[in-house]
């Protein structure tokens, strides 16, 4: 094969520039000669024969499709697709997924459509994990946006009862994180971690939208990557098993049961969490993508 190349968001501000940088970073820390570029006119010579592209509908008015050239398209309108082998489309999971089950809770594939649904999942390597928490802090950070849309699929909505809920246990909620003219990545997945790591809770709450369906939040994995334990306002028991974290819908009774835990006892949950999530990372994402990428 040749090289991966990551098409667009490199340096324009949108949200999903921090998965394509997170598959950036991940091809080539496996060893892949991977560059990621703007979708600009000027780097559609970039792209050559044998190549992989990963691109994104929100960035692909000059996305080249070419013969010899392989594709992962994710939320790519159906009239830009004018390819009838060498694709398939990526789509997070939600459960309206279709197809069949590929031995992982939350991972289907659809034959037919040639998509592959799974969680975007945790993008550093278990190596930079954190051990589980020992101290308690008075201090909540939130590492990114509290946002909606015009769908509602956002998470103000709740964000306003899980700050007020942490307020009266007396804990401080701090966002970080966003993304600005100033600072167009963010912050770095290292301070994140370290900050979620401070965290009184570390819940991954999310909006009643992705809640009811079944929409994985980055920020679970991230969070269990980080050091803390599985907890939030959805139910992943489906994947961490029933006793396998706090997951609550009363955002007080959610940092009360956090709360109540032991060290040991957040221990032992960490130490299952972490284990689980290991088919979750972007590196065994992008193996599973390769494998019916190859088959197309």
């Amino acid at each position: 094969m040749g090289k991966v190349v990551i098409w667009g968001l490199k340096t324009d501000l949108h949200s999903h520039k921090f998965i394509q940088g997170a598959y950036y970073r991940n091809f080539r820390e496996m060893g892949f000669e991977t560059c990621w570029v703007d979708d600009r006119e000027s780097n559609i010579k970039i792209v050559t024969k044998d190549d992989i592209v990963f691109a994104v509908g929100v960035a692909a008015e000059h996305l080249p499709l070419l013969n010899g050239v392989k594709y992962v398209l994710h939320n790519m309108p159906s009239e830009k697709i004018k390819l009838e082998k060498g694709f398939i489309n990526l789509q997070v999971y939600t459960s309206s997924a279709t197809g069949v089950n590929c031995g992982l809770p939350y991972v289907q594939w659809d034959s037919k459509l040639k998509t592959l649904f799974q969680p975007w999942g945790v993008p550093t390597n278990p190596k930079t994990w954190g051990k589980a928490q020992k101290a308690q802090s008075k201090k909540e950070y939130w590492v990114g946006s509290i946002w909606n849309n015009e769908l509602g699929q956002g998470n103000s909505e709740f964000m306003k009862h899980y700050i007020a809920a942490l307020e009266s246990h007396k804990i401080r909620f701090i966002q970080k994180g966003t993304t600005t003219r100033l600072r167009p990545n963010g912050i770095s997945e290292s301070l994140s971690m370290k900050l979620v790591y401070k965290s009184a809770i570390g819940a991954a709450v999310v909006g009643n939208w992705q809640k009811e369906n079944s929409y994985i939040p980055c920020r679970l994995f991230k969070n269990i990557a980080s050091g803390v334990i599985p907890s939030s306002n959805a139910d992943f028991s489906a994947l961490f098993g029933i006793d396998g974290g706090i997951f609550n819908s009363n955002p007080d009774l959610l940092i009360s049961e956090v709360l109540e835990l032991s060290e040991s006892k957040k221990l032992d949950l960490l130490m299952h969490a972490q284990q689980t999530i290991l088919p979750y990372t972007y590196t065994a994402g992008i193996n599973r993508i390769l494998t019916y990428l190859d088959a197309s």
